[in-house]
C-alpha cells in the first residue's frame, strides 16, 4: 500500500513538473514572437525615418548643388570639380539610404504584397552579390495577413544572406507554392553545404542566431522548417499553415511565374 501510495506520488510531481516546463516553454515562445514583433516594428520605423528624414535631407541638398551646377561656368575649374564631386557624392548617398531602408522594411510588402517585394529584393540582392537567383513563384499570391508576408520575406532574407555568407554558391533559387491549407516556402543553394557534424547541431539546437530567428517565426504559425546538406547544396523548406482560401483569379491550371536575375 504504502509503495503504491509513494508511486501515485511520484507520477503527481512528474504531471506537475512536465506542467510547469509546458508553460515555460510556451512563456518563452510567446516572448520570442513578441521580440520578432519589436524587432520588425524598429525596422519598419527606422525605415520610415531614413526615407522621410534623411533622405528628404539628402533630396534638398541635391537641389541646392543643382542650383549650383547652374552656375558652374562662373566658378573656377576647381570649384566646378568641387560641385560635381559632391552631386556625385549626394546621389550615391541618396542610393545607400533608400537601400538601406528597403533592406531594413521593403514598403512594397505593405503596399502591394509579398510577390512585388520578394521580385524587388531578389533583383537586387542579385545585384549586390553577383549570385544569380531564380524565383519561382505562383502567378498570383492573395494578399496574406501582414504577419505571414513579413516572417515569409524575413525567412527568405536570411536564407539569401546566408547563402552569400557562407555557401559559396553563385546561384540561389526560391520557390514558394499554395499548398493544401499551406504556404510552402523552398530556398536551394549549390554550394559547399555544410559538414554532417554542424547539420546535426544546427537541426537538434537551431545554432545561430538567423536560424533560431527562422525556427521562431515559423513557430509563431505553427509552422516546420527542415535543412538537408550535402557536398551539393543546402535546401530549407517552410511549411506554413494557413485558413486563407486561394484568390478566385487564380486556377489550378495558372502556371507558376519564373524570373531568373
Amino acid at each position: 500500500m504504502q509503495l503504491r501510495s509513494s508511486h501515485a506520488e511520484l507520477e503527481r510531481r512528474v504531471r506537475e513538473r512536465t506542467q510547469e516546463l509546458v508553460n515555460a516553454s510556451n512563456g518563452l515562445r510567446e516572448l520570442s514572437a513578441r521580440l520578432l514583433q519589436a524587432q520588425d516594428e524598429e525596422r519598419r520605423r527606422i525605415a520610415r525615418e531614413l526615407h522621410d528624414g534623411a533622405g528628404q535631407l539628402l533630396a534638398a541638398l541635391g537641389m541646392e548643388a543643382a542650383t549650383l551646377a547652374r552656375e558652374s561656368d562662373r566658378l573656377t575649374s576647381r570649384a566646378a570639380a568641387s560641385l560635381s564631386n559632391i552631386e556625385s557624392l549626394v546621389m550615391q548617398m541618396n542610393k545607400d539610404i533608400r537601400t538601406m531602408s528597403h533592406l531594413l522594411h521593403p514598403p512594397l510588402l505593405d503596399e502591394i504584397g509579398l510577390q512585388s517585394a520578394l521580385t524587388e529584393y531578389v533583383k537586387g540582392f542579385a545585384e549586390r552579390s553577383g549570385i544569380r537567383v531564380s524565383l519561382d513563384l505562383p502567378d498570383a499570391i492573395e494578399r496574406l495577413d501582414r504577419d505571414y508576408e513579413l516572417s515569409l520575406f524575413r525567412i527568405v532574407q536570411e536564407c539569401l544572406t546566408n547563402i552569400h555568407r557562407h555557401s559559396g554558391s553563385k546561384t540561389a533559387s526560391i520557390r514558394i507554392i499554395r499548398d493544401d491549407g499551406a504556404i510552402v516556402l523552398e530556398v536551394r543553394d549549390e554550394g559547399n553545404g555544410m559538414p554532417a557534424e554542424r547539420l546535426s547541431e544546427i537541426q537538434s539546437t537551431g545554432s545561430g542566431v538567423g536560424i533560431r530567428g527562422m525556427r521562431e517565426r515559423v513557430l509563431q504559425f505553427s509552422g516546420r522548417m527542415s535543412i538537408e546538406s550535402d557536398g551539393s547544396g543546402t535546401r530549407i523548406q517552410v511549411v506554413i499553415p494557413t485558413t486563407k482560401t486561394v484568390s478566385r483569379e487564380r486556377t489550378d491550371s495558372d502556371e507558376p511565374v519564373q524570373t531568373a536575375v
